[in-house]
């Protein structure tokens, strides 16, 4: 998708409904960011967060500033962030899978349901279109664009002091191979049901604004192809297409 008119260049199967995983934190981060939490405020990650998959290695209890949260959920993808994250926005977790619902009913996306958080559940679902402007929402937002496009993150555990490396999922951060283009957003997911997942908005230079970019893959068969078709789709569009 051209990503300033909405223009599709290319298209197969975009109204498939598929599980997205992890790209479900993209409305997880919409949704608590219009809170207006103060980032330096304190979260705590409870045992109950932890709902398997991706996560922070922590005790019970353990506590973290929203910012942090923030980019565990975001450059790691790390569930028990998700969950807590959600916890902060002082919803119960019914509220706030249906703030998320309402949120894409405004956005006028009809096959698009979310039932959880952290995307940890396969029912969590979209069509690739539908995803391509969810995610072009969220990364117009400069607190997720900053988050991410984060490669690596140390974040800090406020009651031990301890600090955590944090790594972006997204390896067209930190893969040499795939470090041609300029990435403004970008969010991994995997489940066995869905498959890799991955949805990115890029440049081919930073300054080059004009001819930004919208891809989204469901269901590559390994990581890495993901990231190889984005690459591909990528210098194909910027190649094939001429933006006035």
């Amino acid at each position: 998708m051209d990503r300033a008119s909405g223009k599709i260049l290319t298209m197969k199967q975009e109204h498939l409904v598929w599980p997205i995983a992890s790209l479900t934190k993209l409305m997880t981060a919409d949704i608590v960011l219009a809170k207006k939490i103060s980032p330096k405020k304190m979260q705590s990650v409870l045992k109950a967060d932890d709902v398997g998959g991706a996560k922070l290695f922590v005790r019970d209890g353990d506590k973290f500033t929203i910012d942090d949260l923030f980019y565990a959920m975001l450059v790691g993808s790390a569930n028990n962030a998700a969950n807590a994250l959600a916890r902060a926005s002082g919803d119960s977790r019914e509220s706030f899978v249906a703030r998320m619902n309402a949120r894409v009913k405004e956005l006028g996306l009809k096959q698009t349901v979310f039932v959880d958080p952290s995307g940890i559940d396969p029912a969590n679902v979209s069509t690739p279109i539908e995803l391509a402007k969810i995610a072009n929402v969220a990364f117009t937002n400069p607190q997720i664009k900053k988050y991410t496009t984060t490669p690596v993150r140390f974040v800090r555990v406020v009651n031990t002091g301890a600090q955590k490396k944090i790594k972006s999922t997204n390896l067209m951060l930190t893969k040499p191979e795939f470090r041609t283009a300029s990435i403004t957003g970008g969010k991994t997911g995997y489940l066995e049901e869905s498959g890799w997942n991955f949805v990115t908005t890029l440049r081919s230079k930073t300054t080059d604004v004009k001819r930004e970019l919208t891809i989204v893959i469901f269901g590559a068969d390994s990581r890495l192809q993901s990231f190889e078709d984005a690459k591909k789709l990528s210098e194909w569009a910027w190649k094939s297409y001429e933006w006035k």
